[in-house]
C-alpha cells in the first residue's frame, strides 16, 4: 500500500511540474495553422512545451472557462473582451474576410453569388464565429442577405467551409485569407470581401486574468512580438 501511495504521489509531482512548464493556448479554429506553427516554432526557440485547442469562438470561451490551465486565447478582439476572462489584450494582426468559389467556379465579384449556379454557399456560423459574423454582415450590407437566404449553409468553424469547397460539396464559401492561401489549387477563385462591407477584424491574443503570470506565458508574449512571429503571421495573410 505504502509502494502504491508513493508511486502515486510521485506521479502527480511530475504532472504538476510538466503542467507548470507547459504553455496552453486555446484560438480560433481559423487560424489553425498560423497558430500551431508559432507554437512549434516557439516551443524551438524557448524549450518551453506549446499546446493549444481549438474551435469557434463559443467554444473558445467554454474551454477557458472550464480549463484553468489555458493561460491565453487567440481571436477577433470583439469576440475576445465580452467574455469578460482576460485582463488585457495584445495585438497581433488584422483578419481579412474572402470568398472563394469551388473548383471550376468562376468569380469576379460577391454579387456574382446572385446566379443560379451558386446553389450551395458556405459560411462559419454567424452567431459562434468571427468569419461567419463578418459574412453574415457584408451580405446584408451588400444588399445580398435576403435574396440569397435560401443557400446558405452554416458550419461550425472556417475550416469546415474550407473542407466543402475542397471536396466541391459547395458552391462558394466565405473563409478568412489564412483558410483562402490554404485552398490554392484545391478550390477556384477567391475574392477579398471590400473592407466596408463588415466590421474590422482585430486579431488579437488575449491574456486571462491571474493565468499568464508565469515565464512560459511571458516568454510567449515575447515572441509573439518579434520579427520571425511577424513574419509567419504575414505568411498566413495577415
Amino acid at each position: 500500500m505504502r509502494r502504491c501511495f508513493l508511486a502515486c504521489l510521485a506521479f502527480l509531482l511530475a504532472a504538476n511540474a510538466w503542467a507548470a512548464d507547459t504553455l496552453l493556448v486555446a484560438a480560433g479554429a481559423g487560424y489553425r495553422r498560423p497558430v500551431t506553427q508559432l507554437l512549434e516554432e516557439f516551443t524551438k526557440t524557448t524549450g518551453i512545451r506549446a499546446e493549444a485547442s481549438f474551435g469557434n469562438m463559443k467554444q473558445v470561451e467554454t474551454q477557458a472557462r472550464q480549463n484553468p490551465d489555458i493561460a491565453l486565447m487567440i481571436g477577433d478582439r470583439a469576440f475576445l473582451e465580452p467574455m469578460g476572462l482576460a485582463e488585457r489584450f495584445q495585438h497581433l494582426g488584422t483578419g481579412k474576410l474572402v470568398l472563394v468559389a469551388a473548383r471550376g467556379q468562376a468569380l469576379g465579384a460577391i454579387a456574382d453569388l446572385r446566379e443560379p449556379r451558386f446553389a450551395r454557399i458556405a459560411m462559419p456560423d454567424r452567431a459562434k464565429a468571427v468569419y461567419g459574423n463578418a459574412a453574415a454582415t457584408c451580405l446584408e450590407r451588400l444588399g445580398l442577405a435576403q435574396p440569397l437566404a435560401g443557400r446558405l449553409l452554416e458550419v461550425a468553424t472556417v475550416p469546415q467551409v474550407g473542407a466543402y469547397l475542397a471536396t466541391g460539396e459547395v458552391d462558394a464559401g466565405f473563409v478568412n485569407r489564412t483558410e483562402a492561401l490554404a485552398l490554392a489549387g484545391r478550390a477556384g477563385d477567391a475574392i477579398d470581401a471590400p473592407k466596408d462591407c463588415y466590421d474590422p477584424i482585430e486579431l488579437s491574443v488575449g491574456v486571462l486574468r491571474g493565468r499568464a503570470d508565469g515565464a512560459a506565458g511571458r516568454a510567449f508574449l515575447g515572441y509573439l512580438a518579434s520579427p520571425a512571429a511577424r513574419k509567419l503571421l504575414e505568411r498566413h495573410g495577415m
